[in-house]
């Protein structure tokens, strides 16, 4: 977490300015919060231990497989598959062995773990060579994503996790953009043999990547109905994302409010500049769908209208202050004016396109707002950025005179003008309220 204690100290010596408290509750209030805190690393370190993870034991097992492939051709099938199997118990083994020993580090046992599990997926396709088995390759894939879905489960495994959501995701591609078979299979394992084990161990990278993983694997499924539909359902997905973050911020896992909402915004807010150029197209045909396919379709609205329902009537989750219900309002102004009419089956794509560009407008806006009061320059310059994409998109669609042009960048010039210098007086201000022993 950050250290705002220097922003709160000075807050405190401007209300003893302006006399909202007095001088004894200021003092009690310095001794609270001190100038400096003790350092304390963000979170636990679960990012880069599954990062590393993957990286070093997908290295090392590519040097093995490398390493077998340069003799393969002159050894005996029997010889390759006892190199195949051996490799495999070889590596669990040690990690059994070493698991065995108080001493030995979990990271060093994981990770062996996770070799034996890459070496499985490549004696599979090593057995399918040596037989010359003629069969449908990315049934591979799923068996591999089982073996270490049941790994994640047993150890359990958070590295082993992201990796059968990885493969769970390159198997039901495979389907969809070789085959033409959109399977559904995939989204429910993401959602029932991996998200409750996120939620189990407080994994915050794991359900990033869950998070991450399940509109993409939900549109391998939809895209089989007909792509005019991914962009709203898309849009659907994601915005249940920001009323689950209210919802959980909550419950026993707190910390997973901050991914939902971080996962939810880095993917609603490039649908919202794309619908600035597009649209939503047409949802006609709706009632033609097969009674599988409609559910598929009616899913994503049960569940924002729940999810949303929820995070507005539970005191606990309901948006406390203005900027929170400028979050929540920015969210369901898309949902209610754009996206839910566009299922009615009408032709919206002209007026969504307002409503998109409006409210892209507004983040930027408000991501301004909160960079420059809170001198938060990552969050401001993503709001001046987004800014210039937006004049820059209405630059080659809207305004076609040159006079209108030059005027619009002109007002975004002066614009960000205004903010770099509110941005350094508030941080002048900042500096020069030295907080008080």
């Amino acid at each position: 977490m950050e250290n705002n204690n220097p922003w709160l100290r000075a807050e405190i010596a401007q209300w003893l300015r302006e006399g909202i408290i007095t001088d004894q509750q200021a003092q009690t209030l310095y001794a609270r919060y001190p100038a400096f805190v003790a350092y304390k690393p963000k979170g636990d370190g679960a990012w880069g231990k599954v990062i590393f993870a993957l990286l070093g034991v997908g290295v090392f097992g590519l040097g093995v497989i490398l390493l077998f492939a340069y003799n393969w051709e002159g050894m005996h099938r029997y010889m390759k598959l006892a190199a195949i199997g051996l490799g495999v118990l070889g590596a669990h083994g040690a990690a059994l062995l070493m698991a065995k020993n108080e001493k030995s580090n979990p990271r060093m046992i994981e990770s062996f773990h996770l070799l034996g599990t890459m070496l499985f997926g490549a004696g599979i396709w090593l057995i399918a060579q040596i037989y010359h088995f003629d069969a449908h390759y990315p049934d591979g894939f799923f068996l591999w994503c089982l073996a270490a879905l049941s790994l994640a489960w047993a150890l359990p495994s958070i590295a082993h996790a992201v990796l059968a959501a990885i493969l769970l995701l390159l198997w039901s591609g495979l389907e969809t953009f070789e085959f033409g078979r959109h399977l559904p299979l995939a989204t429910w394992i993401l959602l029932l043999g991996l998200l409750p084990l996120a939620w189990m161990q407080r994994a915050s990278s794991l359900l990033a990547v869950l998070l991450l993983a399940l509109p993409l694997s939900y549109a391998f499924t939809v895209v089989g109905l007909g792509d005019r539909y991914l962009f709203a359902l898309g849009l659907l997905l994601l915005g249940s994302y920001f009323a689950l973050a209210r919802i959980v911020s909550v419950s026993a896992y707190p910390e997973s409010s901050g991914v939902f909402s971080l996962c939810g915004s880095l993917l609603w807010l490039p649908l919202i500049y794309v619908g600035t150029f597009t649209g939503l197209p047409s949802l006609s045909g709706m009632s033609e769908l097969p009674g599988f396919g409609l559910l598929y379709i009616l899913l994503p609205s049960l569940l924002i209208l729940v999810a949303w329902l929820v995070a507005l009537v539970r005191k606990g989750s309901r948006p406390a202050g203005l900027e929170q219900w400028l979050d929540s309002g920015l969210v369901l102004f898309v949902l209610l004016l754009a996206v839910l009419p566009s299922l009615s089956g009408a032709d919206l794509s002209g007026w969504s396109r307002v409503v998109f560009n409006l409210a892209f407008l507004a983040y930027a806006l408000l991501y301004v707002y909160r960079g420059t009061e809170h001198l938060r320059s990552k969050l401001l310059s993503l709001g001046c950025v987004m800014l210039v994409l937006l004049a820059v998109a209405r630059f080659t669609d809207l305004f076609e005179s040159l006079l209108a042009r030059s005027a619009i960048f002109l007002l975004l010039g002066l614009l960000l003008f205004v903010i770099g210098v509110r941005y350094s007086k508030q941080n002048t201000r900042r500096k020069l309220e030295k907080p008080r022993a």
